[in-house]
């Protein structure tokens, strides 16, 4: 197989220049550093990276729903059995269980869900800083907090225990394989929806970090079920189709008509690329490249992501396979690729590298030219294209949401299909996350919980409407690829009018405050 072309840019040059070290101690002065001190805060700083996060584990009431009648009580490590009942032709078992053990519990297949229904569980004082970007600081001032509202979160899993969490949670349900190291993510989204509606109860939808559609429709029935006034799934799908055909973008486009569905816009800002295939070996990316650099030509090590979809679905017999390859001063070495075409338009390539700089290239097995080829990366692009969207943010009626800091929305954050803007600042402790879209979504599905509490009587469009109509510009004038209407503004979606015939004015001028 020949190598594809590529073309080396000015950063990848740059990434060569040896910049000398900063000395560990200085001579004299009153602002020495000494060896010893530099030791000892390095010494606490990884103490502090190997410390387990933080957890509530007083005993919680508990319900457990079982599979079926004939299921045998679940007895547990540490689950204390209180009596077992049947009510609305549903078998039960109520009992006390620690916090931390919640999820071990929910492991069991011969149950439902664990439902928290009541234990002394306190929140860590911690609240994330767009709490009061968004204005939902000052509602929490007038007692408008969430009370009498459910939230429920898709996400790979959660924590249950931790304390940003474990004073809202109420109930708990795995959907799937769920590894039991993926919790940062989930226990990030819902500490952000906590933060910002700390009386809003959330039921948790655990789903691993992939999901069959079957999974997820059962996921989100589970959470409809239960009484979800709001629905947030901060992931994005990109293995599904770009049009909102898809099996994901459907079960969330249905739920949206039931409740208040929000999810990210994805944080493909700068790291996505699109073309037509014109034939050859492989895709080209400009005229002269077929290589497209990842993170600038600059050096990096760690978990790389992509994902290459193309025209077709459900089923294609065109064939395309993503190859990731390692730049050396010699052959270019590929380190990992994704062949395993099954019929679907979509080739996913995840693998983790060691330091060294890294490029992509499409092959066209059995490409036809003119078909649109897509990419989408964990790393920033060299080559990118504006726009690129993902499911469920393509679903109809679904709330699509960016991330902004500051008044300007961020260069990761997705082009195109966006709804509102929010911060992605994350305050819970001990949970490893970098920002994103991800983080952004639920403050959306925070302050929609706000409104709901408010206002009961509204519809899940009148929710919508109100969220997009109070919505603060940022940005150029007016509706806009980057920021859709704007950025969340709590105050004004509770107590702000809206408009005449129930349509979203276009986003005004931001204001101070």
């Amino acid at each position: 197989m020949d190598y594809p072309r590529r073309v080396l840019t000015v950063a990848l040059v740059c990434a060569l220049l040896v910049v000398p070290p900063v000395p560990l101690s200085t001579d004299g002065g009153d602002h020495a550093v000494s060896d010893v001190d530099i030791v000892d805060a390095l010494r606490e700083r990884l103490d502090r990276q190997r410390a387990d996060p933080p957890t509530v584990d007083a005993q919680v009431r508990v319900v457990l729903k079982l599979q079926s009648h004939d299921t045998t009580v679940p007895r547990a490590e540490g689950f204390e059995v209180e009596r077992v009942y049947t009510e609305h032709g549903e078998r039960l078992v109520e009992g006390s269980v620690s916090m931390a053990q919640v999820h071990r519990l929910s492991e069991d297949p011969r149950i439902q869900g664990v439902r928290i229904s009541s234990g002394d569980r306190t929140g860590d004082g911690r609240v994330a800083a767009g709490v009061a970007v968004v204005g939902a600081d000052r509602l929490h001032a007038a007692n408008v907090t969430g009370e009498n509202v459910t939230v429920g979160i898709i996400d790979a899993d959660f924590r249950m225990s931790h304390p940003a969490i474990a004073s809202s949670a109420t109930y708990y349900r795995q959907f799937g394989d769920v590894a039991p190291d993926e919790w940062h993510h989930g226990t990030a989204v819902a500490s952000v929806v906590a933060d910002t509606a700390p009386d809003a109860d959330l039921h948790l939808a655990a789903i691993g970090s992939s999901t069959t559609p079957e999974e997820y429709r059962e996921a989100v029935q589970f959470l409809l079920d239960n009484g979800a006034d709001v629905v947030v799934d901060a992931g994005s799908y990109y293995s599904q189709p770009g049009d909102g055909s898809g099996e994901l973008a459907q079960v969330a486009a249905e739920a949206a008509t039931e409740t208040v569905f929000v999810t990210s816009a994805g944080n493909h800002g700068q790291s996505y690329w699109a073309g037509n295939y014109t034939g050859g070996e492989y895709v080209d990316v400009t005229e002269t490249t077929e290589g497209n650099v990842l993170n600038g030509g600059e050096a990096f090590s760690g978990r790389v992501r992509v994902t290459v979809r193309w025209e077709g679905w459900p089923e294609t017999d065109s064939n395309y396979d993503v190859y990731l390859l390692r730049n050396t001063s010699g052959k270019d070495i590929v380190v990992a690729k994704a062949t395993g075409h099954d019929g679907r338009p979509v080739e996913y390539l995840d693998t983790t590298v060691r330091e060294g700089e890294y490029y992509v290239a499409v092959r066209a097995v059995d490409g036809t030219p003119g078909e649109r080829i897509e990419v989408f990366a964990s790393h920033d692009l060299t080559h990118r294209s504006t726009g690129g969207s993902s499911a469920p943010a393509t679903a109809e009626g679904v709330l699509a949401v960016g991330a902004s800091q500051n008044g300007t929305v961020e260069a990761f954050s997705a082009r195109g299909g966006v709804d509102l803007v929010a911060p992605d600042d994350v305050a819970a402790e001990g949970v490893s996350v970098d920002g994103g879209t991800s983080f952004a979504a639920p403050y959306v599905a925070g302050v929609a919980a706000l409104v709901v509490s408010e206002h009961p009587e509204y519809s899940p469009d009148d929710v919508r409407t109100r969220l997009l109509a109070t919505a603060v510009d940022v940005g150029p004038t007016g509706l806009d690829d980057a920021s859709g209407y704007g950025r969340v503004n709590a105050t004004g979606a509770v107590s702000g009018p809206l408009p005449a015939g129930g349509d979203p004015a276009p986003p005004g001028p931001e204001e101070a405050g």
